[in-house]
């Protein structure tokens, strides 16, 4: 890991790390720890590669399978169990190919989940009994194969995550009625957050004959509605088979109030270092 181009290829450093109380999870490399205190507890391997996100929200910690998976066996969702230091599937998904990502819906107080790759497998998913069930929201297409899940009172907010279509970003309402395009935007989606109730995605540069850009950009909204590209890195020249899209990576965690948008450009220029931007806007989607 003290070799940054030996780091990339082989995707080695700290991917995640998300808080709960007194609690920190972080995923570096393969493998999760735990750390309470002055106290760090590995908890083992996780199953696939490493996961697209990290969810704390209800005194545990979520994680969906993501890997190749070219055979379609059954995938999960995980818990840690506090207890015992262990993570247990809480959720079996049988007819996807992997799990994007696990989030929290504070204004609900549910858990959604994102889910890809081939039309019938691309969908946004629902659980209000801590995965006691799951229902399919939306899905059957290529523009709601999504990853991250952005959060208002009134609507679900995500990017389209492919490489054989064009790309935009998009909301719907809770029912996964009223699906609303927003913005055209010049690569897959993969992550976003919220920083004073604005919005913002970022785009990844990717393999693909439709979406040719070599920009990884970051987009922001103050209402929801109008979108403009405020950021964008150049993908550097290092080929991203073996040495990572270009993207931007955000944080996990902003709360409700801040100006100030702090992002990592990985695979671009600024590689590697954390940047900072000042927002300003004259209306927020809080």
């Amino acid at each position: 890991m003290r070799i940054p181009l030996v780091a990339r290829l082989l995707r080695l450093g700290i991917h995640h790390l998300v808080l709960y109380d007194d609690k920190a999870l972080i995923i570096a490399n393969k493998e999760s720890f735990l750390c309470v205190g002055n106290d760090v507890m590995q908890l083992g391997p996780l199953q696939g590669s490493r996961p697209m996100a990290l969810c704390s929200a209800e005194g545990h910690f979520y994680y969906g399978e993501y890997r190749s998976n070219p055979e379609r066996s059954p995938v999960h969702i995980y818990r840690l169990d506090l207890n015992a230091n262990k993570w247990r599937p809480v959720w079996i998904f049988k007819d996807v190919r992997h799990v994007h990502g696990v989030f929290y819906d504070p204004y609900a107080k549910a858990f959604w989940v994102t889910t890809g790759d081939n039309n019938e497998e691309a969908a946004i998913w629902r659980t209000d009994d801590q995965f006691g069930s799951m229902r399919k929201v939306i899905g059957g297409s290529q523009q709601v194969r999504a990853v991250q899940l952005l959060f208002t009172p009134d609507f679900v907010y995500f990017g389209s995550d492919t490489p054989h279509e064009p790309n935009h970003i998009y909301r719907i309402d809770r029912s996964g009625s009223g699906l609303e395009k927003l913005a055209l935007v010049g690569e897959s989606v993969f992550y976003g957050c919220k920083v004073g109730g604005r919005l913002l995605f970022s785009t990844a540069v990717e393999p693909s004959e439709i979406n040719n850009h070599c920009y990884a950009e970051v987009w922001q909204s103050d209402d929801g509605l109008n979108w403009r590209k405020i950021l964008r890195f150049r993908k550097d020249r290092l080929p991203m088979k073996y040495f990572q899209y270009g993207q931007v990576l955000f944080p996990n965690f902003y709360g409700d109030k801040g100006e100030l948008l702090f992002c990592t450009p990985v695979a671009a220029g600024a590689h590697g270092k954390t940047i900072f931007v000042k927002l300003e806007s004259s209306q927020v989607a809080t």
